[in-house]
C-alpha cells in the first residue's frame, strides 16, 4: 500500500467543486480556509538551470517564504535552503555544496525571476470518529500570469493526498476513492507548462548567428540579414548590460558590436560607403565605452588565479586594488548607461534597424552588392586566411608583441567571416576549420589578456598611495610577464597547426576549389 504523498492531475474540464462535494459525501472532512501560494522560479537569461534539469524555487505563503533547490532531474532530493533571498550571482553565497552546484551550472550568470505561478489551494483534512486528522488533502489550481496586462491562465488542477503517520488504512481508502477516476500522477513540469502557455522557448536565446543564406542571393541582401541578426543579439543583451551585474550580457553585447564593425569593414563594396563610415563610427564609439567594463570584469575573474603567486598575508594587501577596480568599473558603467539612455543613441539604433529592414537594393548597385553571396564569401575568407598566414609567417622569437596582437585581430576577422557565411558550406567541413583555429586564437587571446591586465596593474601602481598594495601588484606584474613568456613559447606549436599544409589544403578545397567547374 502506498504511504507516500500522492499527487494527481485533474483534467482541466473537470470542476473542483464537484470533486470536493463528492469527496465530502464519502468521508468525514473538515474544509480549511483557502490559501494562496506564489511559486517563483528563478533562472538565468538563457535558462541554464532549466536546460540542465535544475530547479531553484521560492514559495511564498502569507508571511512564510521558503527557498528550494533541486540539483537535477535525476535527484529526488529537494533541499530547503536556509536563505531569506535568492542570490543574484552564485559568487554572493558563502562556500557550500549549494554554491558549488549552482556555480557549476550558471557560472557568472545572473539569476532573476523567470516564471511566477499562483496556486489557489483549498485544503481539507479527513477525520476519524474521534475527530483526529488521518489524511490531509489539497485541491490546487495553478494559475500562470504571462504579464501584468494579460489575463491569467489555469495551467493545471491537482490533488495532493498526504498520509498521516499511523493511518495507512485511511490513506488507502482515499486512494481507492480516486482510483476509478483514472487520474494520472502529476509528473508535469510546471515551468514547461508555463513556457508553452507563454509561447517562449527555453532554448530561444543564442549568441550564434544561426542564419541560413541562399548561396545565390545578392550579397547586399545577405549582408543585411547578417547585420540584422547581430543587432538582434545586441538588443537582447542591452537590458542586462545596463543592469551590469551579469558580465555575460556585456560580453555578448560587445561581441555583436565587434562582429558588426568587422562585417562593415571586411565585406566591402556591398553597402554605400557613407553608410559604412557613419555606422562604423557609431559602433566604434559604443565599443570603446564597453572596453573598460569588460576589461575590469575579466581581470576580477582572473585575479584569484593571479594572486596565488603572493603569500597569503600579502593577498590581504590587494583590497585597495579591488576597490580601485570596482570603482573604475562603476564609473565606466555609469557612462555607458548614460549613453544608451540618450535620445541620440535610441535614434541611431532605430535608424540602423530601419535601414537593414529595407529590402530595396542600393541604386546604383555597387561592385559587389548584386554578386551571388557565395562568390564573395569564398573570396573574402580565402584572402583573409592568406593575410593571417602572411602575418603569422613573419613572427619570430624576436618579433615585438604588437605583431601578435595584429595577428589576433586578423584571426578574429577570419573567424567572423567564416561564422557569417557558415551556412553556405558543408556543416562538418566549416566547423572543423573553425575548430582548427581555436588553439591559435586561445593562445593569442591569453597573451593579449595578460598584456591588458599588466597595464591595469601598472595604472593602479602609478596612482595608489598604498605601498603594500603597490608592492603586491608589482609581484603580480612579474607573474604576468612570466605567464606571457610561457604563453608565447606555445605560439609556434599553435601556429604550426593553423598553417600546416593539411590545414591550408582544407582551406583551399573549401573556399577555392569546391565551386570550380
Amino acid at each position: 500500500m502506498n504511504n507516500k504523498q500522492l499527487d494527481l492531475v485533474i483534467p482541466l474540464d473537470k470542476g473542483l467543486p464537484e470533486l470536493l462535494a463528492s469527496f465530502q459525501n464519502n468521508f468525514y472532512v473538515n474544509v480549511l480556509p483557502e490559501t494562496v501560494i506564489h511559486r517563483i522560479y528563478y533562472d538565468t537569461f538563457d535558462w541554464l538551470l532549466y536546460n540542465n534539469g535544475a530547479v531553484l524555487e521560492v514559495h511564498e505563503e502569507g508571511e512564510s517564504r521558503r527557498i528550494y533547490w533541486q540539483a537535477n532531474q535525476q535527484s529526488s532530493l529537494r533541499i530547503q535552503l536556509g536563505l531569506s533571498d535568492v542570490p543574484q550571482l552564485a559568487s554572493e553565497l558563502p562556500d557550500s555544496d549549494f554554491r558549488r552546484q549552482l556555480q557549476s551550472v550558471i557560472s557568472v550568470r545572473e539569476l532573476t525571476p523567470r516564471i511566477k505561478i499562483k496556486v489557489k489551494r483549498l485544503p481539507l483534512v479527513m477525520l476519524d470518529k474521534h475527530e483526529k486528522v488521518v489524511v490531509r488533502v489539497n485541491f490546487d489550481e495553478h494559475w500562470y500570469y504571462p504579464s501584468k496586462t494579460r489575463a491569467g491562465t489555469v495551467l493545471g488542477k491537482r490533488i495532493a493526498i498526504k498520509p498521516v503517520k499511523g493511518y495507512q488504512d485511511e490513506f488507502g481508502q482515499v486512494e481507492a476513492f480516486f482510483e476509478p477516476m483514472r487520474l494520472r500522477e502529476a509528473q508535469d513540469n510546471l515551468i514547461k507548462l508555463a513556457l508553452l502557455e507563454s509561447g517562449y522557448s527555453a532554448s530561444e536565446y543564442s549568441n550564434k548567428l544561426n542564419l541560413i543564406l541562399d548561396p545565390e542571393m545578392p550579397a547586399e541582401q545577405a549582408m543585411k540579414q547578417i547585420l540584422l541578426r547581430l543587432l538582434e543579439i545586441m538588443q537582447q543583451n542591452t537590458a542586462g548590460s545596463i543592469r551590469g551585474r551579469d558580465s555575460e550580457f556585456m560580453h555578448d553585447f560587445r561581441v555583436s558590436i565587434r562582429k558588426t564593425r568587422s562585417a562593415l569593414t571586411q565585406i566591402t563594396r556591398v553597402l554605400p560607403q557613407g553608410t559604412i563610415i557613419r555606422f562604423n563610427q557609431f559602433f566604434s564609439g559604443l565599443g570603446k565605452l564597453t572596453n573598460p567594463i569588460r576589461d575590469g570584469d575579466v581581470f576580477l575573474l582572473k585575479l584569484e588565479s593571479y594572486q596565488q603567486c603572493l603569500k597569503p598575508s600579502s593577498q590581504e594587501h590587494l583590497k585597495p586594488l579591488r576597490e580601485y577596480l570596482v570603482t573604475s568599473r562603476a564609473t565606466a558603467q555609469k557612462k555607458f548607461v548614460e549613453t544608451l539612455k540618450t535620445q541620440e543613441h535610441r535614434d541611431q539604433i532605430k535608424e540602423w534597424r530601419e535601414y537593414l529592414e529595407n529590402a530595396d537594393p542600393t541604386e546604383p548597385p555597387l561592385e559587389n552588392s548584386g554578386r551571388p553571396v557565395y562568390k564573395l564569401a569564398d573570396e573574402l575568407i580565402w584572402n583573409m586566411y592568406q593575410l593571417a598566414l602572411e602575418e603569422g609567417n613573419a613572427i619570430t622569437d624576436e618579433t615585438e608583441a604588437e605583431a601578435l596582437h595584429e595577428l589576433r585581430k586578423t584571426c578574429k576577422k577570419l573567424r567572423y567571416l567564416m561564422e557569417f557565411f557558415q551556412s553556405l558550406y558543408p556543416a562538418r567541413d566549416i566547423r572543423e576549420l573553425i575548430r582548427a583555429m581555436k588553439g591559435l586564437q586561445d593562445n593569442l587571446g591569453v597573451f593579449n589578456d595578460l598584456h591588458v591586465h599588466a597595464g591595469i596593474l601598472k595604472k593602479f601602481i602609478k596612482q595608489s598611495p598604498d605601498s603594500r598594495a603597490k608592492k603586491a601588484c608589482k609581484q603580480i606584474v612579474n607573474e604576468l610577464k612570466r605567464r606571457q613568456v610561457k604563453t608565447r613559447g606555445k605560439f609556434a606549436e599553435r601556429y604550426a597547426a593553423f598553417s600546416s599544409g593539411e590545414t591550408q589544403k582544407e582551406f583551399r578545397e573549401l573556399f577555392v576549389d569546391s565551386r570550380k567547374g
